[in-house]
């Protein structure tokens, strides 16, 4: 009986593991770092370790939410002996699909913000005016929003049936939220690791050519409004 309690909580954080790498998680998380990513025009040692532990922050707190979510549902689930409504689920996958048709149209617009224009500048009584870099204009993300993104994510997509179904099916009601609790610490692992690798990357790649990360800004814009365009639309 232990053993087959071990294994039902293992399979619980492996598959948290596995719903981690969902396209619509990764992506989401990819456009979070990405829309509050800013090049600049010099990288030090001491700024590629800030960009890689921003990302390691947006996926943290984006699996808080994830997991938050799963883990109240499933409480309340198993305390008053309910079923997850269909609506609800369906209702969070579109607005998922909203979500990253905005935070690729977000980094589109970062981006354009971004572009090199004339800015003037006055030192006493002379005026002169350059090209200038204006990466740092913009505004950023903000630092709830991968929480809340996170929250919707655990509503939709796979969550439900990997985490809420098997609690709902099990008799023992403690067993079942700690098999969503460690569905959601695998989800939260994975994540760790994904933002570690994704900010990595980024700074190397910046480290490399700055047009060169731009573009891969563009190209998770763009991938982010498919996927979501495919979620609100199908």
């Amino acid at each position: 009986m232990e053993f087959e309690i071990l294994a039902l909580l293992s399979l619980g954080f492996a598959f948290g593991l596995l719903h981690a790498l969902d396209a619509d998680h990764v992506m989401a998380v990819s456009s979070l770092a990405s829309s509050n990513n800013q090049s600049h025009t010099s990288e030090n040692n001491d700024h590629f370790k800030k960009k890689v532990r921003t990302t390691l922050i947006f996926c943290t707190r984006w699996a808080i939410g994830h997991g938050g979510i799963l883990c109240l549902l499933a409480g309340l689930l198993l305390a008053f002996n309910l079923q997850l409504p269909a609506w609800l689920t369906t209702g969070a996958e579109k607005t998922v699909g909203v979500i990253l048709i905005a935070l690729g149209t977000w980094i589109f617009w970062t981006l354009k913000q971004g572009q090199v224009r004339l800015r003037i500048h006055k030192h006493g009584d002379h005026v002169h005016a350059h090209l200038a870099d204006d990466k740092h204009d913009g505004a950023s993300i903000n630092a709830h929003t991968p929480t809340l993104v996170g929250l919707t994510h655990g509503l939709a997509g796979s969550a439900p049936v990997l985490a809420l179904l098997p609690t709902l099916e099990l008799s023992n009601g403690t067993l079942g939220f700690a098999y969503v609790l460690l569905f959601s610490v695998g989800v939260l692992c994975m994540m760790f690791i994904f933002g570690l690798g994704f900010g990595y990357a980024q700074s190397r790649l910046l480290q490399y050519s700055a047009r060169a990360f731009e573009w891969s800004r563009a190209i998770v814009a763009g991938v982010s409004i498919s996927l979501g365009s495919y979620w609100l639309f199908s």
